[in-house]
């Protein structure tokens, strides 16, 4: 086995060392592309397969390394951190027999099998779930279900320990870079970390959308990075028609039967959309608040929604949003800036708006769907993006002419 690896080996570095990216077509090196991150993905699973046979043995030590850990992250060219980590999933593998078949068949990347691990290793039983969502869904999709799965209880007790050590361990942090720039980090509750989004992301929205007007563009996390300034720096709020700071309104997604019961149990869940799930405990305390949002759901159908707004298009925008959280538009994950598209009949035919007739895009399908001749259709669950004559579909993955998505076009990412 260990001959023939190293053939490939050499055999992929003959490649690459008479490779020459502009003496190919595009459409060659977009599959060259897709070839060398199968390799990729293999080599990783064979490194997740045996790093922890490795580290049994003495290689490490007789090459001068103190752990198996940094001998591992010199062979890897890591830190220690992704050392140890890689590690402690290829010794948690041994009771996660379908993960490690699905590592065999270089099914699931690093990070995938990273993020099954971790929260499999806890209870094995969540394994097939985790797998469907690697199969099915993207990276980010992967983590929020094992981060719900994490989050299942026996108690409300055992809920609110969890998240209490998370309260206990709040901090913010503060440090100078060596070229001069003042750099934070915090760590927070997720109640308390979505209020801090929710108060920058419509100030950060306006600065956004006033640079567009003005054609001086510049990444998203640098109007977020004004936003935090201005509002602590008490500066005129770009997004505000008052005086003062805006007030932060906070969505709460929770499972009925959970907020009956006072814990959520496996199967069910207590999230705030974008930033993760919240002790049942937590939400009921902060249901006098006007400030937050709570979708309270029974299966996949939404069976109250209490907050601040009392008009029917309030209800109708909530309900909206906890069918729609992220951009309907297939293998599209983008969560925030959405906007809302009469996919049916056009607003300005219909004059109306009603649930089954409005779907939250992004902003940039929203602009294919206005600007470019692409439509939405299909509905809630099975959405699919129809390209204009002459071009191609969504659904089939063949390439189209249009320019992808800029870190520039949505000033939340």
């Amino acid at each position: 086995m260990l001959a023939a690896l190293e053939n490939a080996r050499k055999e992929v570095a003959r490649h690459l060392a008479g490779a020459d990216p502009d003496r190919v077509t595009t459409a060659q090196a977009a599959a060259l592309v897709t070839a060398f991150a199968e390799i990729e993905r293999l080599g990783a699973s064979g490194k997740v397969l045996f790093a922890r046979r490795a580290a049994l043995s003495m290689v490490w030590r007789d090459e001068g390394h103190r752990s198996a850990a940094s001998w591992m992250a010199q062979k890897t060219g890591t830190g220690m951190g992704e050392a140890i980590g890689a590690l402690e999933t290829s010794a948690a593998l041994g009771s996660l027999p379908e993960t490690t078949e699905a590592l065999r068949k270089g099914e699931l990347s690093s990070p995938q099998v990273k993020v099954i691990a971790g929260a499999a290793r806890g209870d094995p039983r969540t394994e097939g779930e985790l797998l469907h969502a690697a199969a099915t869904g993207s990276l980010k999709g992967l983590k929020e279900t094992a981060a719900r799965l994490r989050a299942a209880a026996h108690s409300s007790a055992e809920e609110l320990a969890r998240y209490n050590a998370i309260r206990a361990s709040r901090s913010l942090r503060h440090w100078t870079d060596p070229d001069g720039a003042f750099r934070l980090d915090a760590r927070l509750t997720p109640d308390a970390g979505a209020r801090v989004l929710s108060v920058l992301r419509p100030e950060a929205d306006a600065r956004f959308h006033q640079a567009r007007k003005d054609q001086n563009q510049e990444p998203p996390a640098a109007y977020l990075a004004d936003a935090l300034v201005a509002l602590v720096g008490g500066e005129p709020v770009a997004g505000s028609t008052g005086s003062g700071s805006p007030r932060a309104t906070v969505s709460i997604r929770v499972d009925a039967a959970a907020l009956r019961r006072g814990h959520v149990e496996a199967g069910e869940t207590c999230v705030i959309p974008g930033v993760g799930p919240v002790p049942v405990a937590v939400v009921r305390r902060q249901l006098s608040d006007a400030t937050v949002k709570l979708l309270v759901v029974d299966a996949v159908d939404v069976v109250s929604v209490c907050h601040a707004g009392r008009t029917v298009p309030a209800h109708l925008q909530s309900a909206l949003e906890e069918r729609d959280p992220t951009c309907v538009v297939p293998e599209c994950d983008v969560a925030q800036g959405l906007q809302n598209h009469h996919w049916v009949v056009d607003y300005v035919a219909c004059k109306t708006t009603s649930l089954d007739n409005v779907a939250r895009v992004c902003s940039w399908h929203h602009d294919l769907i206005s600007y470019e001749g692409y439509v939405l259709a299909g509905g809630p669950g099975s959405w699919e993006m129809r390209a204009p004559p002459g071009g191609c579909s969504f659904e089939t993955g063949t390439p189209f002419e249009t320019t992808a998505p800029s870190d520039t076009t949505d000033p939340s990412g």
